[in-house]
C-alpha cells in the first residue's frame, strides 16, 4: 500500500512540476467583448486619467474602432498612477490636470503609445540578451520609432525558462517602459498595460 501511494505521490509531484518553471507574468484580464475605448471607461482604478486624456485629444473615434484608418490598434496603455506621476513630476508644476495641457500635445504624448494593428505579445521578438537590440521595430500613429521586445529571465539559475516580460524602447529619446499586464485584448485592438513605475511622457 505504501509503495502504491509513494508511486501516486511521485507521479502527482512530476505531472505539477511539468511546467511549474514558467512564470508568466503579463497575461491578464483576458478578453472583452466590447471597443478599447469601453473596456477603458469600465476600468476606473486604472485608466480614468487616459480616458480624459483621449477625450480631451479628440481620438475618441480611434479608441472605439470607427476611424477607417484604425480599424484595429495595439495601445501600451499609461495607468492613472503613470499619469499622476506626470503631474507630480513637472519641474514648474506648469500642468495642475490633463485639461489644461495643449490638446496637440496630450496627442502626441497618446499618439505615442499606439500601433496599427492587433498585437498580442506573442507578435514580438525576444530582445539579444545584454544589448539594446532585438525585438520588434515599429512606429508609433505619430511616426515615433519603437522596438518592442520579449525578455525572459533565469528562474533557479537556468537561464530563459522564468518570468517573460514585454517592454517598449523609443529608439530617438531613448524612454523605456515595462509592460505590467499583456494581451488585455478588445473587439477592435489589444491593451499592454505599461508599469505604474512609468512616468507618462512624450515619447
Amino acid at each position: 500500500m505504501k509503495t502504491i501511494l509513494f508511486i501516486c505521490i511521485t507521479v502527482t509531484l512530476l505531472a505539477s512540476c511539468e511546467k511549474d518553471y514558467q512564470h508568466d507574468t503579463g497575461l491578464a484580464d483576458g478578453y472583452h467583448d466590447c471597443s478599447m475605448m469601453d473596456y477603458l471607461r469600465s476600468d476606473h482604478n486604472n485608466w480614468d486619467s487616459i480616458v480624459v486624456a483621449i477625450e480631451h485629444a479628440g481620438l475618441t473615434e480611434i479608441f472605439e474602432g470607427i476611424n477607417p484608418d484604425y480599424k484595429e490598434i495595439t495601445f501600451f496603455g499609461p495607468t492613472n498612477m503613470s499619469i499622476r506621476k506626470f503631474f507630480l513630476e513637472q519641474p514648474e508644476k506648469i500642468y495642475q490636470s490633463i485639461r489644461e495641457i495643449p490638446v496637440e500635445l496630450v496627442r502626441n504624448m497618446i499618439l505615442a503609445y499606439l500601433v496599427k494593428g492587433k498585437k498580442m505579445k506573442e507578435s514580438f521578438d525576444y530582445e539579444i540578451k545584454g544589448t539594446l537590440m532585438g525585438g520588434t521595430e515599429m512606429y508609433s500613429l505619430n511616426n515615433v520609432k519603437l522596438r518592442v521586445y520579449r525578455t525572459q529571465s533565469e528562474f533557479n539559475g537556468i537561464p530563459d525558462i522564468g518570468a517573460e516580460g514585454l517592454k517598449i524602447h523609443a529608439k530617438i529619446s531613448g524612454q523605456m517602459a515595462s509592460i505590467a499586464s499583456s494581451d488585455i485584448e478588445t473587439n477592435n485592438g489589444v491593451v499592454h498595460s505599461l508599469s505604474n513605475r512609468f512616468t507618462w511622457v512624450e515619447l
